[in-house]
């Protein structure tokens, strides 16, 4: 009886640092209407909301940075799912890198740098990478991703406690907040 409830004791400890470890993960982004300001270490980035935007994108890489420099944590590198239904028309096997089409959805893929706008919503976005990575690995479907949120514009890039803007110092780059991220069938998509 000891040990059972020690074990309790240790999963009900560790499931709660997983969950301050995810709040923690974002703590340095603040969020308001139409306004994000992100704490990169060196300088805080500040963006206004250019405009709202509802993507759908089937994934072909992404990633997540627990580096709390990094301006976006999350990115996924993603072809728009028109693009997508246009070269799967012509070439069903596309997203295979032997195919013919491979190198059409080539140019088309973008980076999208990602912005969540809350917890729940980068653990979507990190299970939708776990998922493309699973499915790359074993040859499985292709996972799309429907994302709702805003484009960005940055307005600075300032040091604090100076009067040092680095924004023209930084890659230009489009990022999005993003409000809502949800898995969506790919090939379902593709045969509509």
């Amino acid at each position: 009886m000891k040990t059972i409830l020690s074990l309790i004791v240790v999963a009900l400890v560790a499931s709660g640092l997983h969950v301050y470890r995810t709040r923690d993960s974002l703590k340095h982004i603040t969020v308001e209407s139409n306004a994000v300001a992100v704490d990169a270490g060196g300088y805080v980035v500040k963006f206004s909301v250019l405009g709202e935007f509802r993507e759908t994108h089937m994934l072909f890489g992404g990633a997540y940075s627990k580096d709390k420099s990094s301006i976006n944590p999350i990115w996924l590198s993603g072809l728009g799912i028109v693009d997508a239904k246009d070269i799967y028309a012509r070439y069903p096997d596309f997203h295979r890198c032997s195919s013919t089409g491979s190198s059409l959805a080539k140019d088309k893929v973008e980076d999208l740098n990602l912005i969540p706008a809350d917890t729940s919503v980068l653990k979507e976005l990190k299970i939708s990478i776990k998922e493309f990575e699973e499915n790359f690995a074993n040859r499985g479907d292709r996972v799309c991703v429907a994302l709702i949120g805003k484009t960005l514009s940055m307005q600075s890039a300032e040091v604090p406690g100076q009067n040092i803007d680095m924004k023209n110092h930084l890659q230009p780059r489009i990022f999005r907040l993003i409000n809502s991220s949800q898995r969506v069938n790919c090939k379902s998509l593709l045969d509509k």
